[in-house]
C-alpha cells in the first residue's frame, strides 16, 4: 500500500508533540494549582492555533462554519487528559508507566467503538495485537 509524504509526517509529529507534552506535564512546578497551568498551556494553545488558522486560512472568521459538538468534546477531552496526566504526574506515576498504561488501554477500548460507531473493520491480527497489549498491561501495572 502506497501512502502520501504526509501520511508518516503526521505520526512523526504527533510522537514528537507526545514527548514533549510528557516531559513537560512531568516537570510542571508541583506547588502551583493544576487548572492555572493548565491555563496558561491553553493560552499560549490558543495563540498559537489562531496563528497558524490566519497563515494557513488567510481568514480568521472563516472557521467558525465548521464548528459542531465534536468540537466542543475535543475541548473538554483535552481538558480533562491534560488534568488527568497532571494529577497522575503529581501522584508519583512514573513517566515511563501512566502515558503506556493510558495510551494502550485507550487503543484497545478503540477497537470496540470503531467497529460500533464507525463500522470499522477488525482482524485477527489486530485482536491477537490487542491481547499483546492487554497482557503487557498486566505486566506493566503489577
Amino acid at each position: 500500500m502506497e501512502h502520501r509524504s504526509g501520511y508518516y509526517l503526521a505520526l512523526i509529529l504527533t510522537i514528537a508533540g507526545t514527548l514533549l507534552y510528557h516531559l513537560a506535564q512531568k516537570t510542571m512546578p508541583p506547588r502551583v494549582s493544576p487548572f492555572g497551568l493548565l491555563a496558561w498551556a491553553f493560552a499560549i494553545a490558543l495563540t498559537l492555533c489562531l496563528l497558524l488558522l490566519l497563515l494557513t486560512e488567510h481568514a480568521l472568521l472563516r472557521f467558525r462554519t465548521n464548528f459542531n459538538w465534536s468540537s466542543l468534546a475535543v475541548g473538554v477531552s483535552v481538558v480533562i487528559i491534560e488534568a488527568g496526566y497532571l494529577v497522575a504526574y503529581r501522584l508519583a506515576w512514573k513517566l515511563n508507566r501512566a502515558a503506556l498504561t493510558s495510551n494502550v488501554a485507550v487503543a484497545i477500548l478503540l477497537i470496540p467503538l470503531g467497529t460500533m460507531l464507525f463500522q470499522e473493520h477488525v482482524s485477527l491480527r489486530m485482536i491477537a495485537g490487542a491481547v499483546l497489549c492487554i497482557s503487557g498491561l498486566i505486566l506493566l501495572v503489577r
